[in-house]
């Protein structure tokens, strides 16, 4: 049961910590015509998707020294590979981008390790 507990608990923060990147991603594809200067770094700050996105990814880390303190680091650290998982869903339901089928094997091979890290305990 404890583990099943970490499991859901890993899903939670890795979904937070991903839409926290996608936050991120939506927010500098709204700077279009964006270059590196003092000016235009200032301008970053008033971006609500980035704002949201910085604030999202706090509280998934938060989350995550939680998770730290409860659970053994073998355990934990491991299914932080969830994130790529869901990274590249997302990438695909939110911008519509083109997910090879190796890919796809890459997505069940870090799933199937997921599974078997899950069923240590």
């Amino acid at each position: 049961m404890k583990m099943l507990y970490l499991f859901l608990f890993m899903l939670v923060q890795q979904a937070m910590s991903v839409a926290g990147q996608l936050l991120l991603k939506m927010g500098m594809a709204a700077e279009t015509g964006f270059r590196w200067s003092w000016r235009n770094v200032g301008h970053l700050f008033i971006n609500l998707y980035l704002q949201s996105g910085l604030w999202l990814l706090i509280a998934a880390n938060v989350f995550w020294l939680w998770l730290l303190n409860k659970y053994a680091f073998s355990l934990v650290y491991p299914l932080t590979s969830l994130g790529f998982v869901f990274s590249v869903i997302s990438g695909m339901i939110v911008f519509h981008e083109h997910v090879a089928p190796i890919h796809w094997l890459g997505v069940l091979l870090i799933m199937a390790g997921c599974i078997c890290i899950a069923k240590v305990v």
